[in-house]
């Protein structure tokens, strides 16, 4: 009886596994019950094998998709830092990694209407070049079947002789393709999903194309080995085709991470001491995250006008949740007000995301309630029917409306508005750099008085009275204060948040 993980395990201070170790001894205990017959064994019995790693940069329109799914899987991963994922988070967490994976290769995959693969292009290339050889037959591999689709339409128009096997095909039809690839000269490509990884003998085909990299080193040794086998009479060419600054690029280096524990323990093949243990648990999350584009971090917003939040809560929204957000409305009755959020999904999977960008966002807890579609699309019956009434105002934020064309008139006031609070900021910027503080506070006060009646005019409001404006209605409590008492201390933080709100940086 072989004893439990502990005997090979190091662990931490928080009973996990941290590093490796007696591998030599588990590679011992192993060895009498294992028969392994290695390919490096018997490597001089086989022909020459050629290895080609083609990096295929992603269309601006495939990376669009592919980063949707990949910040899905960011928010996942920090929030995994924070506590144990639920476990609708983590088949979540499943499906995005997949869902990456796809994009990898084609959007086609999971939307029909978007046909883009640049691999495709490479695929044909290498068609091209291997099947001028009249006596040359091709195994492509792709775990996923819409991107094979895609290759046979290409050889169906090329009118290249194709053979499918796929876990749909029965299994007395896939015996009658594999035969007819191999006796039929005219089958000249062979395009399987990973129902055909093993137990085929191929040797008839010489090139081996990987569409995309499985997770486990021993699945890609596998799809390879339905050529590369005895009795193969021709040199073999392998291409793996790998998606650059993607996860598929940075998953090279944890294949050959988890080949090394392989050979390790099995085959003595490489030094136990360079076998480091890449994790469990939580240091599954910190493997993961290398796999992830490192984020540049986001500058938070500074001093939004608070008659602008909404909008910019929204769009954040729109950032974050990408389809998932169907709409986002503020609705205002009776002095308060209230933003509804309807996604196309459960509320309760994002409403801790949405909670995280409201903080951001507004800098403290805001009232707002999700929906689901469903329900959105209920109260929306009713209230159609009139059987049930909307009271108050209804603002639209996401989709985000179509701004009117502002008239020429109001643009000019908007520019001298601007103009005039940009000039009083100069002074303001002038004095504090010089450390009068307290001279700067007149001409920052002024900056902020022609910026409010600019966020007036912009929005469509008539000018109110100087002494008359209400800060706490386009600002944040910080420069409402400013406003009310100013303090020569703060100046300098205020100057930098109004200067933000002039242009952005």
């Amino acid at each position: 009886m072989i004893p439990g993980a502990r005997e090979y395990c190091r662990f931490d201070e928080r009973g996990r596994p941290d590093e490796y170790k007696n591998l030599d001894r588990l590679h011992e205990r192993v060895k009498p019950l294992m028969v392994r017959r290695r390919k490096a064994d018997v490597e001089t019995e086989l022909p020459d094998r050629t290895d080609r790693t083609l990096f295929v940069p992603m269309s601006p329109l495939q990376m669009q998709f592919y980063k949707q799914h990949e910040r899905q899987v960011q928010i996942l991963v920090e929030l995994a830092k924070k506590r144990p994922l639920r476990k609708e988070e983590l088949d979540q967490l499943q499906r995005e990694l997949a869902m990456m994976r796809m994009e990898c290769d084609t959007p086609y995959i999971l939307d029909p209407k978007h046909k883009v693969c640049p691999k495709l292009g490479e695929i044909e290339s290498l068609l091209e070049e291997a099947l001028s050889d009249k006596d040359v037959k091709v195994v492509v591999f792709s775990e996923w079947v819409r991107m094979l689709e895609l290759i046979r339409e290409h050889c169906k128009e090329q009118d290249i002789g194709t053979v499918w096997h796929t876990g749909s095909v029965p299994q007395q039809k896939r015996r009658a393709e594999i035969n007819r690839f191999k006796n039929d000269p005219d089958a000249r490509v062979f395009l399987s999903s990973d129902s055909g990884g093993v137990g085929l003998n191929l040797q008839n085909a010489s090139v081996v194309i990987n569409c995309d990299l499985p997770w486990n080193p021993a699945k890609l040794e596998q799809r390879i080995a339905r050529v590369w086998r005895k009795h193969q009479k021709r040199p073999v060419t392998v291409v793996k085709l790998v998606s650059e600054k993607t996860i598929e690029h940075r998953m090279i280096e944890t294949l050959a991470n988890k080949q090394g524990l392989a050979d390790a323990v099995l085959d003595r093949a490489v030094d136990f001491s360079d076998v480091k243990m890449k994790g469990s648990g939580q240091k599954f999350f910190e493997r993961l995250e290398q796999l992830m584009e490192k984020p540049t971090a986001p500058k938070k917003p500074k001093a939004i006008p608070v008659a602008e939040q909404p909008y910019a809560f929204a769009a954040r929204l729109a950032e974050e949740l990408g389809e998932t957000l169907l709409a986002c409305e503020e609705r205002t009755a009776g002095g308060q007000s209230k933003i509804v959020i309807t996604i196309d999904g459960n509320p309760a999977q994002v409403k801790e995301r949405i909670d995280a960008i409201s903080s951001d966002v507004f800098g403290e807890a805001r009232d707002f309630e999700i929906l689901d579609r469903q329900t959105a699309e209920t109260l929306a019956r009713l209230i159609e029917s009139g059987l049930l009434q909307s009271a108050g105002q209804t603002r639209t934020l996401h989709p985000a409306p179509v701004r009117q064309e502002i008239p020429e008139a109001v643009k000019a006031r908007m520019n001298e508005l601007k103009s005039e609070a940009e000039r009083k900021l100069s002074m303001a910027r002038l004095l504090v750099e010089n450390q009068f503080n307290d001279g700067a506070v007149q001409p920052l006060q002024d900056a902020i008085r022609q910026l409010t009646l600019f966020q007036t005019v912009e929005n469509g409001m008539p000018e109110p009275d100087l002494a008359a404006i209400d800060y706490g209605a386009f600002w944040n409590p910080g420069i409402v204060e400013f406003m009310a008492e100013p303090d020569a201390e703060t100046a300098p933080l205020t100057l930098e948040a109004m200067e933000y709100v002039v242009n952005p940086k």
